[in-house]
């Protein structure tokens, strides 16, 4: 567990940094709490038995019953649209400042109209669009004219939905949106302590209606209040975040004396509880209301594992290929020392199949030459690419349906010994083999392969 322990080690001093003055006041788990936290957890976990399905590398509780829209997230064909950037509420957990109107955005991508919008949906086959913001009702003509352009251009099996607090809508633009081809519209009832009116209305005329909310883990007796009434009237689905700490909700979760746990995110432990209560809660007492508990885990693995394989998909070459991580791998191995045993080789298989660098003297290779590489060469290389939209991107290449993405070498010609082979095929496969916490750079490679199995651990 060498390894696993000096990556935990290096995201506590990546938190450390974050947080800089303000990292000693936070109030972090010690090691006798986190246990008793994963305990708990198990406890629960045991409870719930086959009574759930677990999904996405086990990330996700529940999958038997999900929205579609959460489904094409797993599988990263949604596109989140911020339509504004301003909420008219002030919810305490909020992680970002929402402050101004401007332009609708994605990925760092601005789309002053539906156009460009549409060509970039095209562009990148998304099987489905949500509006968020802020609060997309502060800024209703746009959603309209988004939301027509998506229907009246794109294919009609597209899915749709939308968030809101709620505060801000009526029967009347609920009923527009339907008939505009809204699929689903997402209620966070935390930002109006719990009030599910806006939720009660929109069902029976929104096809979907979802309660979306973060698991705030001293208002579940709020939430389990609303669950019979809220299942009794039809809802759809409920869907519960885990909190996670950031600069802008610093003062406000912190004042609650929550506990946090390191990682690449802060996130709190007693929220995931909560969650998990809840779910129990449902089953328990027979209430026929989906939960999905949208860990950080399944957040902060299949949402940017999912963008990744979108874009790669636009730069990868021959020789390269995909990870299960969205990363794109290229594999290596000296050229003058193989020389005579590569003549074979590239004789009987296409040249897509195989790149010769004289620059660098390498002889890059697809996967399906690995076999065969393996007979005679004592070591590969492995190089790892992240990609990315170009941020710099301007309006102007936006317009002119310039949507530039751009690489970025993450980890370059990671040696892999003979003796290692086997293990990185499992890694390839998504297996994490007992190796990969022996060794700080099988570790590595597993995480540039794979997507880790199971919840956050907490530490």
């Amino acid at each position: 567990m060498k390894a696993f322990a000096n990556q935990q080690n290096k995201q506590v001093e990546s938190n450390r940094k974050e947080y800089g003055v303000n990292y000693d006041s936070i109030q972090w788990l010690n090691y006798y709490e986190a246990m008793e936290f994963e305990d708990k957890r198990n406890e629960i976990i045991s409870q719930l038995g086959d009574r759930v399905n677990w999904g996405f590398n086990n990330t996700k509780t529940d999958v038997s019953r999900l929205s579609p829209g959460c489904k094409l997230c797993g599988e990263g064909q949604w596109s989140c649209l911020f339509i504004n950037g301003k909420c008219n509420c002030n919810c305490f957990y909020c992680p970002a400042p929402q402050t101004e109107i401007g332009s609708p955005v994605t990925q760092t991508l601005t789309f002053k109209s539906p156009e460009p919008y549409i060509d970039y949906i095209k562009n990148f086959k998304f099987k489905g669009v949500s509006f968020s913001g802020g609060e997309p009702f502060l800024t209703y003509d746009k959603v309209v004219a988004f939301l027509k352009s998506i229907r009246q251009q794109l294919p009609p099996d597209i899915y749709v939905w939308m968030y809101t607090n709620g505060t801000r809508t009526s029967v009347d633009q609920l009923k527009e949106l339907a008939d505009l081809g809204l699929n689903e519209l997402r209620v966070d009832i935390g930002a109006t302590n719990y009030n599910i009116k806006t939720a009660k209305d929109a069902i029976g005329i929104i096809p979907t209606v979802t309660v979306e909310i973060p698991a705030v883990p001293d208002e579940i007796e709020k939430v389990k209040s609303s669950i019979t009434e809220l299942a009794d009237a039809g809802l759809s689905f409920i869907n519960l975040h885990q909190l996670r700490l950031t600069p802008y909700n610093f003062n406000n979760l912190t004042a609650r004396n929550y506990k946090f746990s390191h990682g690449a995110r802060v996130t709190s432990p007693e929220s995931e509880m909560a969650a998990l209560e809840i779910l129990k809660y449902t089953l328990d007492n027979h209430i026929d209301l989906p939960v999905n508990y949208c860990s950080y885990a399944f957040k902060s693995r299949f949402q940017t594992s999912g963008l990744r394989k979108k874009l790669a998909s636009k730069v990868i070459k021959a020789t390269e290929e995909i990870t299960h991580n969205g990363y794109l791998r290229a594999m290596s191995i000296d050229y003058s020392k193989h020389t005579s045993d590569l003549e074979s080789l590239i004789s009987s298989h296409p040249n897509e199949k195989y790149n010769i660098d004289t620059n660098s003297d390498r002889f890059y290779f697809h996967s399906d030459l690995m076999i065969e590489i393996q007979s005679f060469a004592e070591c590969i290389y492995l190089t790892y690419t992240d990609i990315r939209f170009n941020n710099t991107i301007s309006d102007i290449d936006i317009e002119n349906r310039n949507f530039k993405v751009e690489t970025g070498v993450v980890a370059r010609n990671i040696k892999l010994s003979a003796s290692e082979f086997s293990i990185f095929q499992l890694m390839r496969t998504n297996l994490r083999p007992d190796e990969v916490d022996r060794s700080d750079r099988l570790l590595s490679i597993f995480n540039y392969e794979s997507i880790e199995n199971g919840l956050l651990t907490i530490y």
